[in-house]
């Protein structure tokens, strides 16, 4: 993307985030319709979010007052190759329209860093997006339920 399309892409978005506020409108839920045929990647972003913010909620009831011991912990939870150690372990779990948000996440254009190989970047992606479609749908029992079986395979997992 150049530089002036970021820009006016930005100056968009923030004028959209002001007409927001000054209307208060609320932040409705999606329809499942409406996510299947969102970005797979905005939902792996929300999905990051959320999933990041499961974690951290979980790793601070340790009592552990330091943040650096708190944030290696967490990027441990988090990382492209945990999730996708997940992935695998949750997939037979998933229902109809999970494993088609979880395609869609995978087959997803992205930049893949050096930290992961890109079958454990687009894994993660697809978990993410999972993650993303049951929070902007507010499945938030089933939600719940995925993160916390995600929590649990890579506790099993980490060393």
């Amino acid at each position: 993307m150049k530089f002036k399309q970021f820009q006016f892409l930005k100056s968009e978005a923030l004028r959209k985030l002001r007409d927001l506020d000054e209307n208060h409108t609320g932040i409705a839920p999606l329809t499942v319709e409406e996510t299947l045929v969102a970005d797979a990647l905005m939902l792996a972003y929300i999905g990051d979010a959320v999933y990041s913010m499961y974690v951290r909620e979980r790793v601070i009831q340790m009592g552990i007052g330091k943040v650096q011991v708190l944030h290696t912990i967490v990027t441990d939870f988090i990382c492209a190759k945990a999730q996708a150690k997940v992935l695998l372990a949750i997939e037979d779990d998933l229902t109809d329209i999970e494993q088609h948000i979880a395609r869609r996440g995978r087959n997803s254009n992205v930049n893949v860093p050096k930290s992961s190989t890109v079958q454990e970047y687009r894994s993660s992606t697809a978990f993410e997006s999972i993650l993303g479609f049951l929070y902007e749908t507010r499945q938030m029992d089933r939600l719940e339920e995925l993160m916390s079986k995600a929590y649990r395979v890579t506790l099993v997992e980490l060393k």
